[in-house]
């Protein structure tokens, strides 16, 4: 995609943000001005998120703006973390970034959270983002990449939200230990599930075999990008996997609270649930969220 078209696209992704009260050419200005920000403003960028939880965003960070404007950036996926979980659940955030799921799903949900984050600069964020918003008893927070099994591989640097995983044709990088997310959560059983790790989900799923066949698992949130093609892995049979595992592909309506059967031929996030009806239920039951001064 050209530079030009990729930008029109996101600028108009912006203007149709349900979140977005305004003109689309007013969000698309004010989307500007936060890319101006991330780049340009010398320190960390210290942001609102819902239910009074705040953000602390890295200095000239890669895909910092999406967080800064208008916020919740994956919004339908980020609700549903939020509506669906309860602070007795235990939450997988896998490839966690600078937090901003752990944050929603500790500091706005109030589970418990295991996170995920193999770059040591961005694990750094992380790790002020749960304290800056008073999640330590909550949240454990691992500096490791998940796969198949302990190992090391090669990591990128510098990349923001888009760091991931060398293949292994690729020289430099920097090296990050490898664990099985089985091995990790030990006797912890997960009731959601989010892994967003730029293409490895096929690894990370081939060390999480335990996991994906406990009950306890009611759903997960996976990213389909293509990405996975990088590494030699087919996306589609992974994702035929988890539906043979009993889960269903779905989309979410956080203003309806309402999820809706979807093909797994679509790209980007993709929410799975066990059962359609049992979450449903615990959806609508959920306590409304509050951000941007809009009750959710």
């Amino acid at each position: 995609m050209g530079i030009l078209n990729k930008l029109f696209v996101t600028l108009r992704a912006q203007g149709k943000h349900p979140l977005n009260r305004k003109s689309s050419w007013c969000a698309a200005w004010e989307f500007s001005v936060a890319q101006m920000a991330a780049r340009l403003v010398p320190g960390e960028v210290c942001v609102p998120f819902p239910n009074e939880t705040r953000l602390l965003i890295p200095p000239r960070m890669k895909g910092a703006a999406h967080f800064i404007y208008p916020g919740l950036c994956e919004f339908e996926d980020m609700a549903f973390v939020m509506h669906f979980l309860r602070p007795s659940d235990m939450f997988i955030d896998a490839g966690a970034n600078i937090g901003a799921y752990t944050v929603l799903a500790a500091g706005v949900a109030g589970s418990r959270v295991m996170a995920f984050e193999p770059a040591p600069t961005t694990f750094r964020s992380l790790t002020l983002n749960i304290q800056l918003n008073g999640l330590a008893d909550r949240v454990t927070a691992f500096n490791v990449a998940l796969g198949r099994g302990e190992g090391i591989l090669k990591m990128t640097e510098g990349l923001g939200t888009e760091n991931s995983i060398c293949p292994s044709s690729s020289g430099g990088g920097l090296a990050v230990p490898v664990r099985a997310l089985d091995f990790l959560l030990g006797e912890a059983l997960p009731v959601l599930l989010k892994i967003d790790v730029e293409g490895f989900e096929t690894q990370v799923f081939a060390g999480a075999k335990k996991m994906l066949h406990q009950p306890s698992l009611q759903a997960m949130i996976v990213e389909k990008s293509g990405n996975g093609e990088i590494y030699g892995f087919d996306e589609n049979a992974l994702h035929r996997e988890i539906r043979e595992t009993g889960f269903f592909p779905c989309s979410y309506s956080p203003f309806q609270r309402s999820l809706c059967l979807i093909s797994t031929a679509v790209s980007g996030n993709i929410i799975y649930v066990r059962n359609i009806e049992t979450a449903q239920q615990r959806l609508r039951q959920s306590a409304p969220f509050r951000t941007v001064g809009i009750s959710v």
